[in-house]
């Protein structure tokens, strides 16, 4: 069953049972206000009419005429042939409860014996047939003369007023929940509607639309139900997008290390089965080894790099104090670049890295500066201590990227010119490798460069002012 079924069946059955037990309690109370009010007027009147009976019979005896129990009930039943036998039945009974009189054919059907008690009066409630009566007794005493006088008094009225209020009220409350389970509809429906939206939503998202949101304005419980669920989305369809764009990076980079190591390998082999299998002069045999070593150094250099960027991917690195400059001039002693020189530029300042890495970083920048054949045989390495952070910066004049490469290029196995960078020994992951190390800092790698005109690659370090931080 639906929820907004289930709601609108709840909210009618609610409803029912409060009409329902509201209208029976008014009813109830306004029949017992009824009994009780006929009970009072009906008591009023037996003894008024106990009253009178006595009061004629004691005026007879002091006119001097006899009384006995055969004159009384006479007397009796001549008072009670002139009233409305609809109204009132009478019945006398002798001291030994035997009945001497009475106008009342269905008597024998009252549990008479209960109503006699000399001590006090007595009354009470008996349905026969379709008619409801109230009967009292009283004990008289006259003139030596003892007996029960009762008197019957029909209230069918009182319960056929309340079997047709109960009608009334039943219809009424059938006509109240009819109209009102229209409205409890309508309510359901538009109530429930943000729940059925949620639910498609969701049915969408676990179809694979991850881009699938609800709009829903609402200050309400649901309206936060939606805004966490559309918070819920994103993050969802956010994790997809990285998963996925993780699964085609590992994709792009077997195809790229499969391409990288499928080259050498097929030079490799090449030259060692020629010269495996034919005798060659000095010349070829000299052209083929040094085309054998410097594959192979390659492959040497694409291992190395590969170890590296796999150590990185999965280390938590611990950044300690360095001084930048002392470091770089250090570091620069040990870089042998053959035809060019390093020109420094260096500001002193104390930085938070890992020293190792710091090193490689600043390595791959300079081999890839090398490689861009920079006019003046001069790279620049320049240090600069910003407001908060420190500044290293490898610049050439060399050729330059054009401006659709320049984002791809720390990419996984990315070359702008393929073919220039295989003869300079290039695999493609140098940059990849110091955006990894860089973002283990807290940093990021950024190219500026021109076609022809050169390239600036830099990047940002913490720096520390004594124990605190420059900011």
């Amino acid at each position: 069953m639906k929820f907004w079924a289930k709601l609108c069946l709840s909210v009618i059955i609610m409803i029912s049972i409060i009409l329902s037990v509201s209208r029976y309690i008014v009813v109830r109370q306004n029949f017992l206000n009824s009994i009780k009010s006929s009970s009072n007027q009906n008591e009023n009147k037996h003894h008024l009419e106990r009253y009178y009976l006595e009061k004629n019979i004691i005026s007879k005896i002091q006119l001097g005429e006899e009384i006995e129990n055969e004159s009384i009930v006479e007397y009796i039943k001549s008072i009670y042939s002139y009233m409305n036998e609809d109204l009132e039945k009478v019945a006398i009974y002798t001291d030994n409860k035997e009945m001497m009189y009475s106008n009342f054919e269905q008597i024998d059907n009252f549990d008479i014996e209960k109503l006699f008690n000399k001590e006090v009066d007595q009354y009470y409630l008996r349905k026969i047939g379709s008619n409801h009566y109230m009967v009292f007794s009283s004990y008289w005493s006259i003139n030596s003369n003892n007996m029960y006088i009762v008197t019957i008094y029909n209230i069918t009225p009182i319960y056929d007023e309340r079997t047709r209020q109960m009608k009334e009220i039943m219809f009424a409350d059938i006509i109240i929940i009819s109209v009102s389970s229209v409205f409890i509809f309508i309510f359901s429906k538009v109530l429930t509607r943000p729940i059925e939206e949620l639910n498609d939503a969701s049915k969408k998202i676990s179809f694979g639309k991850f881009n699938e949101r609800v709009n829903i304005k609402s200050n309400d419980e649901i309206g936060e139900l939606a805004n966490s669920f559309n918070v819920m989305a994103e993050e969802i369809e956010n994790k997809i997008n990285s998963l996925s764009l993780s699964i085609k990076k590992k994709d792009n980079f077997i195809t790229g290390f499969s391409h990288e190591i499928k080259t050498p390998m097929t030079a490799i082999i090449g030259y060692a089965d020629l010269l495996r299998l034919k005798k060659c002069d000095e010349e070829i045999t000299t052209k083929s080894l040094n085309y054998i070593y410097s594959e192979a150094k390659r492959l040497e250099e694409l291992s190395y790099k590969l170890l590296a960027l796999m150590d990185i991917s999965e280390s938590v690195i611990e950044l300690k104090n360095i001084k930048i400059n002392e470091f770089i001039k250090k570091m620069a002693k040990k870089i042998v670049l053959k035809n060019i020189r390093l020109q420094l530029d260096i500001e002193p300042a104390l930085v938070k890295a890992d020293h190792n890495l710091l090193e490689v970083v600043i390595r791959n920048l300079v081999q890839n500066a090398k490689k861009a054949e920079p006019k003046d045989n001069c790279i620049y390495i320049v240090g600069k201590l910003l407001e908060n952070k420190y500044r290293i910066s490898v610049i050439d004049l060399g050729r330059g990227i054009p401006k659709e490469h320049i984002e791809r290029v720390t990419d996984d196995f990315y070359m702008v010119d393929k073919s220039r960078s295989r003869e300079n020994g290039g695999t493609g992951i140098g940059l990849s490798l110091c955006k990894k190390i860089l973002e283990l800092h807290n940093s990021k790698i950024y190219i500026e460069s021109e076609v022809n005109r050169g390239t600036k690659v830099y990047f940002e370090l913490e720096v520390i002012n004594g124990n605190k931080k420059i900011y």
